[in-house]
């Protein structure tokens, strides 16, 4: 903040104020723990009077976002948890490539199904049965079974018993998610082309019951491949749409 910013000028003056510190955090130009300048210097920098400042740090610290020490103004310190949703909250679906999203999350899959072959469970195995189950019931209802699809990749994180990569994973859930929603969608672009969840699923969990990493992880990688095909099919099907509109 050692450079004068442009004078705010519209709008209600501590949201804005409040809006300007946010993006120094988000963007890393003032970090988890740091003290802010004073008062007098971000209301000389910002152009507006230390009564703003002073209301744009009050609506911070109830919103957990600074805290006082000692009467003076600190970025607060994020829990792991807090961090990993900050990073996963920045990326937006439709503003990166899915394909760019299915990139990571098939990195994350593999690890996580040879981690959970090493380390599953009797429990886990019957919870994601249970999962496989549903998904195979509710698709003959007609629905997508994109929950329980869900629940079994969050089970195989669970399975892994690394509680921060379980955390990583839920977190970035709604981001995966966007994955698996087009891959049905791509699905649907192409006559023929068969919806493999169930079967997909259930070869997974076989190889995990199996205590099989090299196995599980190969059908992770056939099971994500597909998932990108598809994804890949959904993209020409709407640049052909674009071409004839």
């Amino acid at each position: 903040m050692g450079t004068k910013e442009k004078p705010i000028k519209k709008g209600k003056l501590s949201e804005i104020v409040v809006e300007r510190i946010h993006a120094q955090i988000r963007s890393g130009e003032l970090k988890s723990g740091e003290r802010l300048p004073t008062e007098r210097a971000m209301a000389e920098s910002m152009g507006v009077s230390r009564t703003v400042i002073r209301e744009a740090i009050r609506i911070m610290v109830d919103n957990d976002i600074l805290e006082l020490r000692n009467g003076r103004s600190y970025v607060r310190q994020l829990t792991f948890d807090e961090i990993v949703t900050n990073i996963c909250d920045s990326v937006v679906p439709g503003q990166i490539s899915l394909l760019e999203v299915m990139e990571v999350r098939t990195v994350l899959e593999l690890y996580i199904v040879k981690k959970a072959a090493e380390n599953i469970t009797e429990e886990q195995i019957e919870e994601l049965q249970e999962s496989i189950d549903r998904m195979k019931l509710l698709m003959e209802e007609g629905d997508k079974g994109s929950v329980e699809e869900s629940a079994f990749h969050r089970g195989l994180a669970e399975a892994t018993g690394n509680s921060a990569l379980k955390s990583i994973y839920v977190l970035c859930e709604t981001l995966f998610n966007s994955t698996q929603h087009n891959t049905w969608k791509g699905v649907q672009t192409a006559d023929g082309a068969p919806n493999t969840a169930v079967p997909d699923h259930q070869a997974i969990l076989d190889a995990l019951r199996e205590h099989n990493p090299n196995r599980a992880e190969l059908l992770m990688q056939a099971h994500m491949d597909y998932a990108r095909k598809n994804i890949e099919r959904l993209y020409e099907s709407r640049k052909t749409e674009l071409r004839q509109s």
